[in-house]
């Protein structure tokens, strides 16, 4: 049985490289280029907007039963601006359908202050009508149409380069290149058969078995060092370490990477030797080793090794991801693997994770007042990224409140400190005004009381529920009064204030957040932003115009990444708001395969270390840091690298994961 597993597994694998690599060669044949430009279209491009409405001075109407345009005279016109940053282009591209006769057309070319710069004169017809433009900056375009007849225009755009292939081509060559990969597999195979034969190697003898031994050596030697250490001594090293990390992450978010290169890699470098050290103290040298051939491993390892064949072909913004994955997280994930009290890992983690949380609550406290009427931004510069942070400490803070509800002696301290930190947590979440984090913040605490039920309990366990509710209803009062007089004041008296640099300001009215734009603003709050959200009836209002920076990057997909941010038009360079498109801008379109698989098996194995009958401790951290990063993910950045305190959580849980399969399923 186990047999007929590992092979379907070993197929699903092939199967899954099989698909990517057929992608990429095909795409490449077509294109003629080994990192094409743009995979949705050829070049850069600009849908022109504003389409199809009535003009009555011009002679156009849309007919919005029969979605056509109609002419109600002859040289009907119509103009439409161009509101890119962008003005000097190559193509014009006009597909047109259903068009009732063929006509002459003609389209005007303007200028800055609307003066014509020159006429193209073509023949309408069905179909997609090319024009080769001449080398001037265009601002808007007037469309004459000869006689009075009517069409579906399904396309107007503006073009840097000429698509010269049809993709209806596609499918043939991607079954001929996946027939030559699967040729090639064989071959390989049949080598690697006769080579084990002539050497008489064990079949075991595989990549992965040699990589396991490559960590394996590595961390007998580097935990030389840490062997005298006691337990305690080792988990408040892992703590530091961990506390290091975090700071890390933050402070290279803070910067955003505005340093020279040698300063990136020496900052990236330190996150590295941390995670290596934590490997080396966790190294209990045991038999027991990560089951590296299950899914969630193999996805895992597919997705880095694609990155960096990335990394080699386009020289990235932020640097050696797939490295530092392979090179520092293999090991750390190996260590965790040979760990007789695995928990011990989480519990170090999430220790660290409440520390750098006090440590943000000092620092609001004495350093960052409360403005009315603004967003509050916490210890980052924008409100959304420390809803973020906020809602990925309460995965802690949950934890440990599910780890002690079932005790006999439940410790005061403990019940006020968890108290106090799951109120202020909702308190300042309130005040950035994030929906994305606020539907986090109660999926996190679905989870939570999810996991009550098919729990035994103790009889204690309803009276140390009471005891944590009514501490926590003092605290929801001292935060609510208290603690907002104190933001609000302490910073003026003590005259310690601070802003950061480029700072950005995000009113609590604001439609749409990525405007950036700072006016007056009455009484708010996050339950009137998303109410205003869900009656504004756009899309665009929702979600706060994050549909137009994901058609922009849909847009500017390629093979093999890009260097930087997407150019996304008035905001300027940003990122993604999702962390999927965010993956395939950097690393290539095709990295979605074994990323959204990774995505797929952290949730299952999630929710099996919850019901699983050989239950570590903590198993809870499993499905919260996945749901958690994949949720935030929907709308946020949460996939560049070195940055999110989300990020780096989601991926120390995966060390878990890993070891939780061979948990659950022997």
């Amino acid at each position: 049985m186990g047999g007929m597993k590992n092979r379907s597994l070993r197929f699903s694998v092939f199967l899954m490289i099989g698909i990517i690599c057929s992608g990429i060669v095909t795409v490449m044949y077509l294109t003629g280029s080994v990192n094409l430009d743009c995979f949705y279209d050829v070049g850069k491009l600009y849908n022109v907007s504003g389409l199809l409405y009535a003009d009555s001075d011009g002679g156009w109407l849309y007919d919005y039963e029969k979605d056509r345009v109609v002419m109600q005279k002859e040289h009907a016109s119509y103009r439409f601006d161009i509101e890119s940053r962008q003005k000097k282009w190559n193509y014009l591209y006009l597909e047109v359908e259903d068009l009732s006769e063929e006509t002459a057309a003609s389209i005007e070319f303007l200028g800055r202050k609307d003066e014509p710069l020159y006429v193209l004169e073509f023949e309408l017809q069905d179909g997609r009508s090319v024009m080769q433009l001449e080398e001037e900056d265009i601002y808007a375009v007037n469309i004459i149409i000869s006689k009075q007849v009517s069409f579906s225009m399904k396309k107007i755009q503006f073009r840097e380069k000429m698509q010269n292939f049809e993709w209806s081509q596609a499918p043939g060559i991607f079954v001929v290149a996946l027939a030559c990969y699967f040729l090639i597999v064989l071959l390989v195979l049949y080598l690697l058969r006769h080579y084990r034969r002539l050497y008489g190697l064990p079949k075991s003898h595989t990549w992965t078995g040699m990589l396991q031994k490559l960590y394996a050596c590595f961390l007998e030697h580097g935990q030389k060092p840490f062997r005298r250490l006691s337990t305690r001594g080792r988990s408040l090293s892992r703590r530091l370490l961990f506390m290091t990390s975090i700071l890390l992450v933050y402070f290279a978010l803070i910067r955003k990477w505005n340093l020279n290169i040698l300063a990136q890699r020496r900052m990236v470098l330190s996150f590295a030797i941390c995670l290596l050290l934590i490997a080396a103290i966790s190294w209990e040298r045991t038999e027991k080793t990560v089951n590296w051939q299950n899914p969630l491993a193999a996805a895992w390892m597919a997705t880095w090794l694609m990155s960096v064949v990335s990394e080699f072909v386009v020289e990235k913004n932020v640097q050696n991801l797939g490295i530092f994955m392979l090179g520092a997280m293999g090991p750390l994930y190996m260590a965790w693997g040979s760990m007789k009290r695995p928990e011990y890992m989480i519990r170090d983690f999430l220790t660290a994770l409440r520390w750098s949380y006090w440590t943000a609550c000092f620092f609001c406290l004495f350093f960052r007042s409360l403005i009315p009427g603004i967003r509050y931004s916490g210890i980052y510069k924008n409100p959304n990224l420390f809803a973020g942070f906020l809602v990925t400490v309460n995965i802690a803070f949950l934890i440990y409140l599910d780890e002690n509800l079932n005790r006999e002696r439940l410790r005061k301290g403990l019940i006020i400190k968890n108290a106090f930190g799951l109120a202020t947590i909702w308190g300042f979440l309130q005040l950035t005004e994030s929906v994305t984090s606020l539907a986090v913040y109660i999926m996190e605490w679905g989870v939570f009381l999810w996991k009550q039920f098919p729990t035994e309990k103790k009889k204690v366990y309803q009276k140390n529920i009471r005891k944590m509710l009514t501490v926590f209803g003092v605290s929801i009062f001292i935060v609510g009064f208290l603690g907002k007089w104190a933001l609000n004041n302490v910073p003026h008296m003590l005259g310690t204030e601070f802003f950061f640099q480029e700072e950005e300001v995000q009113t609590a009215t604001g439609m749409v957040s990525l405007s950036l734009t700072a006016e007056a603003a009455g009484k708010s709050g996050i339950s009137d932003r998303l109410l205003r959200k869900v009656t504004s009836g756009e899309w665009y209002g929702f979600f706060s115009g994050r549909d137009e920076i994901w058609k922009e990057y849909i847009r500017n997909w390629n093979l093999l990444g890009h260097a930087d941010y997407q150019e996304c038009g008035s905001a300027g360079k940003t990122h993604a708001h999702n962390a999927i498109l965010q993956t395939m801008h950097y690393y290539g379109i095709f990295i979605v395969v074994p990323y959204l698989i990774m995505l797929y098996y952290s949730l299952k194995y999630g929710i099996m270390a919850i019901f699983s009958r050989n239950q570590m401790r903590m198993n809870l951290f499993f499905l919260l840091s996945a749901a958690n990063y994949i949720v935030q993910g929907f709308a946020e950045d949460v996939a560049t690298p070195y940055l999110y305190i989300s990020w780096l959580t989601y991926y120390i849980a995966l060390g878990g994961m890993f070891h939780q399969l061979e948990k659950t399923e022997t």
